[in-house]
């Protein structure tokens, strides 16, 4: 099951040329995932309690291919599932579309703007400040495998 969320452009998301720039998809793919774990109760990151590690999530890989383009206060549907769990890591598959009006038609269709992946890996955030690879815990397993792909 997909998990999907909406998000308008904003003008800080646009270039010169009125269209989003490129760096601005990592941010939206980030936020879609960020949605995703707090709609299934996984916390993107608990504070740290004194003299206990707390579960991170560093980035470890990230890719974007771009397809079309998005402009100014269009309204971009994210859809984001889980394409792989292993061990340690997480990754993450979004597609970016844009509802376009099919003027032979008269309807809305979906139009593929971008789509990508973000890789995660579970870490203790550990008392010092460093991080420590873990597997993923079973019961974040469990709750992500409602949104495989």
């Amino acid at each position: 099951m997909t998990f999907i969320t909406t998000r308008r452009v904003e003008f800080r998301d646009t270039d010169a040329a009125g269209i989003v720039h490129f760096s601005a998809f990592f941010p939206m793919m980030e936020a879609a995932e960020h949605e995703m774990l707090r709609s299934l109760g996984i916390p993107i990151l608990p504070h740290q309690s004194l003299g206990k590690s707390c579960l991170t999530w560093p980035r470890v890989a990230a890719h974007c291919n771009y397809i079309s383009a998005a402009r100014f206060e269009d309204l971009l549907r994210i859809e984001a599932s889980v394409a792989r769990i292993g061990n340690s890591s997480i990754e993450y598959q979004f597609r970016i579309l844009r509802d376009t009006l099919e003027e032979n038609i008269g309807q809305a269709s979906p139009r593929l703007i971008a789509e990508g992946t973000l890789t995660a890996v579970a870490c203790e955030l550990t008392e010092g400040g460093t991080l420590e690879k873990v597997p993923v815990p079973a019961w974040v397993r469990e709750l992500l495998n409602r949104h495989s792909a």
